[in-house]
């Protein structure tokens, strides 16, 4: 079983990177039925942090002595993703945009990547991530094809002006390099709300990402509640393209229900089926009780069901408010 602890450094943008060991022969963590090939947040899709292949940890043996620092490593900017251990490596990502392999017995570093420049907290005054806000969420990996699935925050060109959220697919087996067809720019309009344009500046990814039925889905909210914002689900496809743009609010001029989860990852308990929460503002249009099955279009403060739809469009299909 290892743990992952992160310390911020001395030094400002350093973080280190701490691996905690116990027992003998780890074997990386695996995924529920529902999605067998993926290393994600919390374990599996159902999001259990159950590694049900970790048959040696017990109370015992954590408190025996044999558990305890394996390595510190030391890697550019914040970690506040959960790091995922696949194909013998620990991936780590910052908000400095970097994103790191690491050799799970000495923390030795195997490969990086650098992305483009990340957006820094003082251009929209939100002091919830600073200095810098690049990588937040916790990535996903498909261990049938090697690729790990990230998404950064970065400015467009150069160091200042209009900013963007790109999805990157990083192949394990050749240094993280860039797979074809990647990266992917998140951006539209919605669905659902067609009149509603993705407006990446006001909206922050700290979900863990989830990997269903080979579409990477990624969630949004917002930075401090600062509007307008709403909450987002986009879809990109595993061949490098977007599938869809979902959100949680009913009209153009509505503002809310962000969808945060304190980073947890999307969660799915079956074939094309997603569930998450949101956060306040875009008041459910109702007056009264309605069944959950007939879910409002604005979904604030509220569970939410969707179900992916043969068009690969998501439809809200049950909720509770």
């Amino acid at each position: 079983m290892r743990g992952v602890r992160l310390k911020q450094c001395a030094t400002v943008g350093c973080a280190l990177l701490s691996l905690m060991v116990i027992g003998a022969g780890v074997a990386p963590p695996v995924a529920w039925a529902a999605s067998p090939t993926g290393a994600t947040r919390g374990a599996d899709n159902a999001r259990t942090g159950w590694y049900p292949d970790q048959t040696s940890l017990t109370p015992q043996l954590v408190s025996g002595g044999t558990f305890g620092q394996l390595f510190k490593t030391a890697v550019s900017g914040s970690v506040y993703g959960q790091p995922l251990v696949d194909d013998n490596q620990v991936l780590v990502s910052t908000e400095t945009n970097h994103a790191y392999g690491l050799d799970p017995e000495t923390g030795a570093i195997q490969w990086s990547r650098k992305f483009g420049s990340p957006v820094q907290a003082s251009t929209i005054g939100c002091a919830d991530l600073s200095p810098n806000m690049g990588i937040t969420s916790t990535p996903v990996v498909d261990t049938a094809t090697n690729t790990e699935y990230l998404v950064d925050n970065e400015y467009i060109s150069g160091t200042s002006g209009p900013v963007a959220y790109y999805m990157h697919a990083l192949n394990l087996a050749n240094n993280g390099a860039e797979q074809p067809g990647f990266p992917v720019q998140i951006q539209g309009t919605a669905s659902n709300h067609p009149g509603l344009a993705f407006n990446p500046y006001y909206e922050l990814q700290r979900p863990g990402l989830l990997l269903l039925g080979g579409v990477v889905y990624v969630a949004f909210g917002a930075h401090c509640d600062f509007t307008p914002y709403q909450g987002w689900i986009a879809g990109v496809s595993e061949a490098g393209h977007l599938s869809t743009l979902w959100t949680t609010v009913g009209s153009s001029s509505a503002s809310g229900a962000g969808i945060w989860m304190s980073g947890g990852g999307l969660v799915s308990d079956g074939p094309g089926q997603i569930l998450f929460a949101t956060g306040n503002g875009a008041s459910t249009d109702t007056n009264g009780p309605i069944p959950g099955s007939t879910p409002p279009s604005d979904l604030g403060e509220s569970v939410v069901r969707l179900a992916v739809q043969a068009d690969n469009s998501l439809k809200a299909t049950d909720f509770f408010s």
